[in-house]
């Protein structure tokens, strides 16, 4: 929760900085691009680094890393050097350092919990990382007034703490035993991976899903500092209301899944949390109303955890302990890794357009494929995805 106070608090100073240095939606999309491109090119990679090596070490590491280069740059904002180039260079290097590491993350969860408790864990890891969404972006608005975007990036640096003490502390108990047999290579091994994926339908489904909405309606986040400022005529500080309506949505979403969400039907969460979000878009990308925006980011929040915690604990609950690592890359680059894609196609089509068409347009196309999907699988969504998962 800390340093994800801290990260939220980044993204607030960081899309605030983008927008006054370039004022371009193109550029904005491109930063975005830069820090999720990793996402794409690495996480498969970082998928058979958690299925070898000890996952807190990695997650370790990637604390120290991340911290360093975040506070690069909030010397280079604080001395007033900072240039769009370095945001760009230390994005991708934040992102790459995600990249390898967020598989261990999601991969450590059932090792600590249990399967029988997963989706529990899962969805309120979701409430932290949301209510953090909610007060992150509160608190990096009245930050960015009165100690300024560098303030913000030391800030976020010295967040990076809370994970790392976290991680020092932690002792999975139910870490399956590593195998003593010399590992296969690792294009072979990401093989295995994808064949079992793309095998096993209902895994292959549920990643369809996760990867259009990656690619055309998330990207409503990287468009949102061009809303605030232009659409809404907001500064920094209804910037952040935004971004707090989206988490509270989220956080209300995560715990409805901590609670009650061993009695939910999973397919229709799948699918109507997936239309609740491509029409929150579209109705967000349309309204010129703040209250109408906020209620709109607050839906789209709440599908958006609805979506991604429940399709993580059916793909979780269904692959095997040795291939776990590197099936979860997989769903890391379907639910996040084609980000990079998504802004930029967003933000052509923005800078071509209008932000509103870009949103607009690709709230349309997920809704049609989300359609043809479920139509070619409709024997799928009536059975397998209704068996009962093990929960607390």
């Amino acid at each position: 929760m800390v340093s994800n106070i801290g990260m939220w608090m980044q993204i607030v100073a960081q899309g605030w900085l983008v927008v006054t240095l370039t004022s371009s939606e193109f550029l904005v999309g491109l930063v975005s691009f830069c820090a999720m491109a990793p996402s794409l090119m690495f996480s498969l990679f970082g998928g058979v680094l958690a299925d070898r090596v000890d996952k807190r070490r990695v997650l370790i590491t990637a604390q120290l890393v991340s911290a360093t280069l975040t506070t690069i740059l909030a010397t280079l904002i604080y001395t007033d050097r900072v240039e769009l180039w370095h945001i760009m260079v230390i994005s991708f290097g934040t992102g790459t350092v995600m990249a390898f590491s967020a598989p261990s993350w999601q991969a450590i969860v059932p090792e600590i919990v249990g399967r029988p408790l997963l989706l529990n864990a899962i969805a309120l890891n979701s409430a932290q990382f949301n209510l953090t969404r909610v007060v992150g972006p509160s608190v990096g608005g009245i930050l960015i007034r009165y100690i300024g975007v560098a303030g913000a990036y030391y800030l976020n640096a010295l967040s990076y703490s809370g994970l790392l003490i976290a991680m020092i502390v932690i002792r999975p108990k139910h870490a399956p035993v590593r195998r003593s047999s010399s590992p296969e290579g690792v294009f072979r091994s990401l093989g295995s991976a994808f064949r079992y994926s793309w095998n096993d339908r209902f895994i292959r489904v549920v990643l369809a899903l996760a990867a259009v909405q990656t690619v055309f309606i998330f990207p409503y986040t990287t468009l949102l500092p061009i809303f605030a400022k232009y659409n809404l005529g907001l500064g920094a500080s209804g910037y952040s209301f935004l971004l707090t309506a989206a988490g509270i949505g989220a956080f209300a979403g995560a715990m409805t899944l901590a609670f009650r969400g061993e009695t939910f039907d999973r397919a229709r969460i799948l699918l109507y949390s997936q239309i609740v979000f491509a029409l929150g878009v579209a109705g967000f990308a349309l309204s010129s109303a703040l209250p109408l925006s906020l209620v709109a980011l607050f839906f789209i929040g709440w599908a958006l955890v609805m979506f991604l915690a429940t399709g993580n604990t059916l793909v979780q609950s269904t692959v095997p302990d040795e291939l776990r690592g590197r099936v979860m890359s997989i769903w890391m680059i379907a639910g996040f890794g084609l980000m990079p894609l998504g802004s930029l196609q967003a933000g052509t089509i923005a800078s071509l357009t209008s932000p509103t068409v870009a949103l607009v347009g690709g709230a349309v196309v997920t809704l049609s494929a989300t359609a043809v999907l479920v139509m070619k699988n409709w024997d799928l969504f009536s059975h397998e995805l209704q068996e009962e998962i093990p929960v607390a």
